[in-house]
Order: C-alpha cells, then structure tokens, then sequence
C-alpha cells in the first residue's frame, strides 16, 4: 500500500531531539559518554525512519528500524553500573530496551508491507512506551519531564537553529530549522496528540489549540521559503508571526 505522508515528516527529527541520554549519573565516575552515543544514533535512525517514509522508501524504513532493534540489543549486555545506574535498576531498564526491540520489529514488519499509518503509529508508540517512559523512570523521578515539555524543548531547538543560520548567513541552516519546526506543529495539531499530551478534551478547545498549531505551521513555511531565497527580512517576518500568532497566542489561552 503505498503512503503520502506530510512533507513535514521528513523532520521528525524535531521530535526526537530530546530523546538523546536516558539516565541521570548516580556516581560521581558514571560515565554516560556511551549511552549518549547509542541515544544519539537512534536518534538519526528515527529521522531515517521519517525521512525515509516522506519518500515512500520502505527498504530504507525498515533498515533504520532494523537498527534500532540492533541497538536495544546490544545496551542490554552492558554493565549499567558503569553509566550511574544500581544494579538493581537493570531489570526495568532493560525492559524499555526491550520495548524498543519489539516495536521497532513492528516498524519493520509495517515497511515490509508498505503500510506507513502503521509505521506512523509504531513511532508514536516507541516514543510513548520505550522512550519517555524510560526518561520518566530514570532521568525525571520527580515526573518534570513531560511530553508536552519536550514538544516545546523540540520547537526551541528549531527556532534557535533558524537564528542560527540567520547569524551565520546560512539559509540551508535556517531552512533545515523551518521544516523542523512544520514537523512539531504538525505533530502537534493530530486530535490523539491534543486529548492525550497537553490533556485538552474539549472538542473546541482542542479546535483552538490545533489551530494555533497550523498557524505555527504556516510561518514555519514561510520561513522556509523565505530561506530558499536567502532572504533575512522575510525570514524574521516569518519569525515574528510565529511568536505572536502562533506561540505566545497559544501560550495566553492553554498556559
């Protein structure tokens, strides 16, 4: 079956951003630096995921997804103590591994029959699941870490990417940050993501929140042409219309 998914898909590094350590050093001489780098490498395998599926390339969902699976695997032989956790926390840390194994086997059997929704869905899943789950369980014991902060940790990135590539005068930059910031708007006005990440049940409500969200997406998108075109002006237009319509408006209304 084949997908159209969403141009803005092809960022779903934006949402992935956060997803990076895991765990917080319990020892003075913990040493996270390979853990970092495992958190770091699923990382670019999700954006291979997304960017992979935006073009209908299923061969390249499921080699991405395939190594994730490789991964979880293998952060299970390690000694956790070495990374700060106790000893007694390797049962439930490795069960999110494991988690992330069996979902992304699911993301590999839903390539193999060109079936995107579901691929879709196993994304969402795996960062539910295996991800925030485990940053809760580890990372954030006091429960701070919520999903709608890492949605907005995830759209702070991609603004400071696009001012990034304003001050270097680089506009593959600044459009990079464009189309990742269209991927956490969009993310974010899917009904399911409203109900259950930032808990707004009221069907007008939610019709508020999404539309905030598509106007986020609509600044984002001029942003991004704006970049194409190298030209800085629009670019900080575009800028200004996504604080003012966009975020704070939203922030006035929900926060």
């Amino acid at each position: 079956m084949k997908f159209r998914i969403l141009r803005s898909l092809k960022s779903l590094l934006a949402i992935w951003v956060p997803v990076i350590i895991m765990a917080s050093p319990l020892t003075v001489f913990a040493d996270l630096r390979p853990l970092s780098r495992s958190m770091l490498a699923n990382l670019q395998a999700t954006n291979a995921i997304g960017e992979s599926l935006a073009v209908e390339d299923f061969i390249g969902v499921a080699t991405a997804a395939r190594e994730l699976t490789k991964r979880a695997r293998e952060i299970q032989t390690w000694d956790v103590a070495k990374l700060g956790f106790r000893p007694s926390d390797k049962s439930e840390f490795d069960a999110y591994l494991k988690l992330q194994e069996e979902i992304a086997e699911k993301i590999v059997s839903a390539a193999n029959q060109e079936n995107g929704t579901s691929v879709v869905a196993g994304l969402n899943e795996m960062l539910n699941k295996s991800c925030l789950s485990c940053h809760k369980a580890f990372r954030d014991r006091q429960g701070m870490l919520k999903p709608s902060t890492l949605f907005m940790t995830s759209f702070v990135s991609a603004w400071r990417e696009i001012n990034r590539g304003l001050l270097l005068n680089d506009f593959s930059l600044a459009a990079r940050g464009a189309r990742a910031m269209a991927s956490v708007g969009q993310i974010m006005s899917w009904d399911p993501i409203i109900q259950s990440t930032f808990n707004i049940s009221e069907m007008a409500q939610r019709n508020k929140f999404r539309n905030y969200a598509y106007n986020l997406i609509n600044a984002a998108d001029k942003i991004e042409e704006a970049a194409t075109r190298g030209e800085s002006e629009m670019i900080e237009t575009g800028l200004s219309q996504m604080w003012n319509a966009g975020c704070l408006a939203c922030h006035q209304e929900f926060r």
